[in-house]
């Protein structure tokens, strides 16, 4: 499984470096291009898992430990600005994407099935010390007992005449008048019992031999996945590599896709959706269009966030579509009074991640009450203090910490994004 899932990964690599290559060669654009490593969520209803995947808003919250370094891509806040980077075909870069989603999977299944090898060695060996110990103690005693028949026999031979003086601990002995009779009965009760310690001894050994069997091919086995976990390692590393070096997907810009062609791709995939007060998609798309142009968030991208946090907007009628608030040291998430509340919280939320610059003065709008409170004042300050202002402005480096705990997040996001591009180039 593994050798096929790499040799399926390399085809979607020299596939993705050809147009990528090409494009490098033959174009230069504007913040519309794209790169990063990405997973794969479900492509139709996803789930969303708020209490590991989102933002926290305090601004004492010290910042993340997450990579802080960004790539040459421009993301300055500034309308107008650009920056030039390749295009790869979006299905070659969304291929590889999902490629790298499933070896992080495996990854995880794997170092899970290490774990338990380890936990089976160390389990094994207990086994075979406790059966060592019962095979010692039976020939410890099997030996006892031919000592026994030993000195029994030489004590008998001495006292052949005096059955009388003979030892008395022999069941079942009746009409000994002569030392030969008793030697034999004797005789046949200590070897009765050699015997049954014998089989005894047989059946410990026989099981110690089990159990070492056991423990050699469960060290195969873990050796085998710890080099199949090794392979995986190099070669999603390799992978994720090839994504970062085309570039990273800025938050900050100009859509590169138009509100109807995010609401077509929604509308094909068929899934069923709840949005408060009866709002269409069509609608709370456009929602994005609006408030990402006016600060200069990629309306896009925000939407294909929404899409991994609300689980495709499958029961998002708290208006909170970004899970904001939804951490292990919030107050727990916010509902937001109206779509277009709740679409405003998160995309100045996102510049304030993204912009270095962001500041309450210079937002289209005055900081979300949902998220920063009421008092202008001191909604202001909360904005201008936070704690991860511009720490985040390309995709790529959004997750472990950076909005999200989760590791594969920006893959996550940036799947869906491409997606997104991938159907819009096929009905333009």
């Amino acid at each position: 499984m593994l050798r096929a899932r790499a040799v399926v990964a390399g085809v979607l690599v020299s596939a993705f470096l050809v147009s990528a290559r090409a494009a490098v060669a033959q174009e230069t654009s504007t913040t519309t291009s794209s790169t990063t490593s990405t997973t794969a969520p479900p492509t139709t209803t996803s789930t969303s898992t708020p209490t590991s995947t989102s933002p926290t808003t305090s601004p004492t919250t010290s910042p993340s430990t997450s990579p802080s370094t960004s790539p040459s891509t421009s993301t300055s806040g500034a309308p107008g600005s650009s920056t030039t980077a390749p295009k790869p075909d979006p299905d070659a870069f969304a291929a590889l994407a999902n490629q790298v989603s499933q070896n992080q999977q495996m990854l995880t299944e794997l170092s899970a099935q290490v774990d338990q090898a380890i936990q089976r060695l160390v389990t094994l060996s207990t086994e075979i010390d406790a059966t060592e110990q019962k095979l010692e103690t039976t020939r410890v005693e099997m030996e006892r007992m031919r000592q026994i028949v030993r000195d029994r026999a030489a004590y008998i031979y001495r006292h052949a005449d005096t059955p009388g003086n003979a030892v008395v601990d022999i069941e079942h002995v009746q009409d000994i008048s002569a030392g030969k009779k008793y030697a034999e009965s004797a005789t046949q009760t200590d070897n009765g019992k050699v015997d049954g310690l014998q089989k005894v001894s047989n059946q410990l050994d026989a099981q110690r031999q089990e159990l070492e069997h056991a423990l050699a091919a469960q060290q195969n086995e873990k050796d085998r996945l710890d080099n199949a976990k090794q392979a995986l390692e190099a070669l999603t590393a390799h992978q994720k590599k090839l994504l970062d070096e085309v570039g990273a997907i800025p938050v900050m810009g100009d859509a590169a896709l138009t509100a109807e062609e995010v609401t077509a791709w929604f509308d094909a995939r068929n899934v069923k959706y709840r949005l408060s007060g009866g709002i269409s998609i069509g609608d709370l798309v456009r929602l994005y269009f609006v408030e990402g142009k006016a600060e200069h968030v990629r309306p896009e991208l925000a939407f294909a966030q929404s899409i991994i946090e609300t689980g495709s907007f499958g029961n998002a009628l708290d208006n909170n579509y970004a899970g904001i608030g939804a951490c292990d040291s919030c107050q727990g998430e916010p509902t937001f009074p109206s779509p277009q509340e709740g679409v405003r919280g998160q995309i100045q939320l996102l510049r304030n991640y993204a912009d270095l610059e962001s500041r309450a003065g210079n937002l289209a709008n005055p900081p979300s009450p949902t998220i920063y409170g009421n008092d202008p004042v001191a909604a202001a300050r909360l904005y201008d203090t936070f704690f991860a202002k511009g720490k985040t402005p390309t995709w790529n480096v959004m997750g472990n910490g950076n909005w999200a705990t989760d590791p594969g997040y920006a893959q996550k996001v940036l799947t869906i994004y491409f997606q997104m591009v991938s159907f819009a180039a096929k009905h333009s």
